[in-house]
């Protein structure tokens, strides 16, 4: 009983079949005289027709989505290719404009000083603290620079020559506690003595020592090399005064400068190699 039973689906799917193609005969034979065949055939077969359409597109439609994501991935690579060019232009460019601007703040401070016999460098090296006691220049005895040197850059005073050899040369700057300048009140004309201080130096300050309280002077004044000594030429600008303050003796005050040159930036630098 199970077995007739499971056998009148297929039964029924035969005969449905046959009477299918039958139909579908009798209208290709004949289309004048099975126009209700016909209708019925194209009814029925219509369903199964669109179902294997919508597969098929489908199928069509995976991949060109696959054939479409391949070209969507040579499209982004190509412009990411592209994007990277053009970053290393700019890069390129923007160093040039670096290396530009450098060029022409030194030749502005070469014609700011034509007295001078002066070697342009390029700081290589500092120190480790934050304002730079020391640093190492590619300049040396090749190019004339020898010990005791001043140094400037383009705002104004940096130290001197403290040792030189060939390719290189070390600057001790005015920060160090070793070191001093005469100064002088660029308003006033009083002159004083500038000098790196222990407890300034990770301040990134000077020291004004020798300050008369007959001095009128004032915060904010400016600070500039005095000519006396043997080292620094006169007119250079050292800073500008930050605060006035009176020494342990009560006939004296001291002041500190906040120095002109930013030592923890400076990237180039002038010898003055003869004056």
């Amino acid at each position: 009983m199970r077995r007739s039973s499971r056998k009148k689906p297929i039964i029924f799917i035969v005969v449905f079949i046959f009477v299918i193609s039958a139909l579908l005969i009798s209208s290709a034979v004949n289309r004048s005289n099975v126009t209700f065949l016909d209708n019925i055939a194209n009814v029925t077969v219509k369903p199964v027709a669109q179902f294997f359409t919508n597969i098929s597109n489908s199928v069509d439609n995976f991949f060109n989505y696959f054939e479409n994501k391949q070209e969507l991935v040579q499209s982004v690579n190509e412009l990411t290719y592209k994007n990277n060019l053009l970053e290393q232009k700019n890069a390129a460019l923007s160093s040039l404009e670096t290396e530009n601007e450098r060029l022409r703040n030194l030749l502005e401070l070469k014609e700011k000083y034509p007295e001078f016999e002066t070697t342009a460098a390029t700081v290589i090296a500092r120190d480790g603290s934050n304002y730079g006691r020391f640093m190492t220049i590619d300049k040396g005895t090749e190019s004339g620079i020898q010990v005791n040197q001043a140094v400037i850059s383009q705002n104004g005073l940096v130290g001197l020559v403290f040792e030189s050899g060939h390719g290189w040369a070390k600057i001790q700057t005015i920060l160090d506690p070793s070191t001093s300048a005469g100064c002088r009140i660029t308003r006033t004309g009083d002159v004083s003595v500038a000098e790196g201080d222990h407890a300034l130096v990770n301040d990134g300050m000077l020291k004004m020592l020798y300050v008369s309280k007959q001095f009128s002077i004032l915060e904010g004044d400016f600070v500039e090399t005095s000519g006396l000594g043997e080292i620094y030429p006169r007119g250079i600008p050292i800073g500008k005064i930050k605060e006035i303050k009176v020494s342990e003796q009560e006939n004296s005050q001291y002041a500190t400068i906040t120095p002109i040159v930013d030592f923890s930036n400076i990237q180039e630098v002038l010898v003055i190699t003869k004056k």
